[in-house]
């Protein structure tokens, strides 16, 4: 902290004799005003050290009050928006494949039900002057129809659904950094 030395005046006082020279500020004290001087460096230095612990409990404060800023609160609302329209557009394809299977199944049902009828009929008359071969090949289409359902594809568009989202962070002058992130679908 200090070096004795034999000549010039204490920074302080004025006074000549013996003096220190202050190792951070390189002035010269008498050992009285040397004692002042350090017990104000370390003042200075609890003072920064307090101001250290300030910017430190200012950090963790950013870190539970980052959910809060309304940059992430506009991502979070474009992801759930972002997903409700994924969801709406599956939840659609879904009930079309639905729709269709069910229309599919209910002409089958429809059909069968005519040639059941038709059968009986023909019983109840005791009519068998019927040519059975055509009965036997309708009731085949209609196996062949229900074990063969049409075929559904899922096709992509190309047309985004989603619309991107950029987010730039552009950090301050002690860290210049630029962020970029584009989030695509």
């Amino acid at each position: 902290m200090a070096t004795n030395v034999n000549n010039n005046h204490c920074t302080i006082c004025k006074k000549e004799g013996f003096l220190s020279k202050c190792r951070e500020c390189s002035k010269l004290f008498c050992y009285s005003h040397l004692v002042d001087h350090r017990d104000e460096l370390r003042k200075q230095l609890d003072e920064i050290g307090s101001t250290c612990d300030l910017l430190r409990q200012s950090l963790v404060e950013q870190r539970f009050q980052l959910q809060n800023q309304s940059s992430i609160q506009q991502i979070e609302q474009w992801e759930r928006h972002s997903i409700n329209k994924i969801r709406q557009t599956a939840e659609e394809a879904k009930q079309l494949i639905l729709r269709s299977t069910t229309t599919h199944i209910a002409e089958i049902q429809r059909q069968l039900d005519k040639l059941t009828d038709q059968l009986r009929q023909t019983s109840r008359n005791d009519n068998c002057g019927i040519d059975l071969s055509q009965w036997k090949l309708e009731l085949a289409k209609l196996t062949e129809a229900l074990y063969k359902p049409p075929n559904f594809y899922a096709i992509e568009d190309s047309t985004p659904l989603v619309t991107n989202i950029i987010a730039k962070v552009q950090r301050g002058m002690y860290l210049r950094i630029t962020v970029v992130l584009i989030v695509t679908m």
